[in-house]
């Protein structure tokens, strides 16, 4: 095994992948491009190739500022390099099929301009949306002049609000809590997603005043939590839809148990599920369970009882597939909720993350067909209860 590292002020080209990075110079501050994607910052020790197994089992250590999620999907051609997200304190999903990589102006891409399985979500340091809509999507603008906090918060949600609403002040109970089904009628979506629509939200149970049903709960910027004596439990609310839209909204959850054979089903695209979590306050021990309502407490019981869809033990990142196909299951929702154990480490500091949960669309197409153009609401994290991000509101 050799091991090649990539900081300082020089970039040592790796022997193995020598056409993949040839000698450069680094300068302060590099960042990472993946799949031609919004730049996130490269943070020490920056970034690292190591070769094993003749090449076959590399993998590629990126350390970012922020959060990167990853997920193959669909066919993966097999190739010599993996790419391995890494953050101070997270355990990230493993990334396969890495078909370019190359270093130039400071900037590691990698698959620019190549059609590849691979499909990510990035997330700045304070977990910030760089840009809402895909690269290959719908390019919308605003004017600029939008406080970070409460433009942070529009971008978390495809949808215009009404003349009487405030990002500023925010009432979550009147933001849609269905990302894929729209009732254009008060509710219209900032982009439409015609192609292919994957979302995973946050979501809490209803308010007093809520308008809306407690099986859907309310929306919510990050995800409901909750604490034990062993473990952290967090739970999301994913959307998908794969073609124009049918139905009305919160129309389109499941009934009764999961098929045997949809987990390795047929599909026409298929939404992967990912999540991240600080593996030194969680353990990779677990449970997660998909839920076709939204429980009416979060405890350690929360993968048991008649809600459940679907649930299994987890060894690691959680690793989740769900199928669609024209004249089958074109669409579905569902809860997934998370229950870890606790490492007996420190826990997050105060406006620091615990969990995220991500969904991550056919990259196949989101490139070609505009699938998923709204990718802000594509990644939710979760916090210790009543905690959140700095911009947020949270005060450190």
């Amino acid at each position: 095994m050799s091991v090649k590292n990539f900081i300082g002020n020089t970039l040592l080209a790796a022997v193995a992948a020598a056409s993949m990075f040839p000698a450069a110079t680094v300068v302060a501050a590099p960042t990472l491009v993946i799949n031609n994607g919004a730049p996130i910052d490269i943070s020490t020790p920056g970034f690292t190739y190591v070769a094993s197994g003749g090449g076959s089992a590399s993998v590629l250590n990126v350390t970012t500022e922020g959060y990167v999620f990853c997920a193959n999907i669909g066919t993966i051609y097999q190739t010599p390099i993996s790419m391995q997200p890494q953050h101070q304190r997270w355990s990230l999903p493993l990334a396969h099929e890495i078909r370019s990589v190359g270093y130039s102006g400071s900037t590691l891409s990698v698959n620019s301009n190549v059609d590849t399985s691979l499909g990510c979500q990035v997330r700045g340091a304070s977990g910030e949306v760089m840009t809402p809509f895909t690269t290959f999507g719908n390019l919308l603008f605003r004017d600029g002049y939008e406080p970070f906090g409460s433009s942070q918060f529009s971008n978390l949600v495809n949808w215009r609000p009404g003349a009487a609403f405030s990002w500023a002040s925010p009432d979550w109970a009147q933001v849609p809590n269905d990302s894929c089904t729209w009732d254009l009628d008060p509710n219209e979506p900032m982009a439409q997603e015609n192609a292919l629509c994957a979302a995973a939200a946050g979501v809490s149970p209803i308010a007093i005043d809520s308008p809306n049903d407690a099986r859907y709960g309310d929306r919510a910027p990050t995800m409901w939590t909750a604490t034990t004596t062993t473990n952290f439990i967090y739970i999301a609310r994913i959307d998908t839809r794969f073609g124009p839209q049918d139905g009305s909204p919160n129309s389109h959850f499941p009934v009764g148990s999961r098929p045997a054979n949809e987990s390795n089903s047929a599909s026409s695209v298929d939404i992967a599920i990912r999540d991240g979590y600080d593996s030194t306050y969680l353990s990779g021990a677990g449970t997660y369970c998909l839920l076709r309502e939204l429980p009416a407490t979060l405890t350690d019981n929360v993968c048991s009882g008649q809600a459940v869809y679907y649930s299994d033990a987890l060894s690691g990142n959680l690793e989740e597939r769900i199928p669609l196909a024209i004249g089958w299951t074109q669409a579905k929702s569902l809860y997934v909720a998370v229950v870890r154990q606790k490492t007996g480490g420190s826990s997050p500091s105060t406006c620091q993350p615990t969990a995220a949960i991500a969904a991550i669309a056919d990259p196949g197409v989101s490139r070609h067909e505009g699938g998923d153009e709204f990718i802000g609401d594509d990644v939710v994290f979760g916090f210790r209860p009543g905690d959140s991000f700095e911009w947020m509101g949270c005060v450190p």
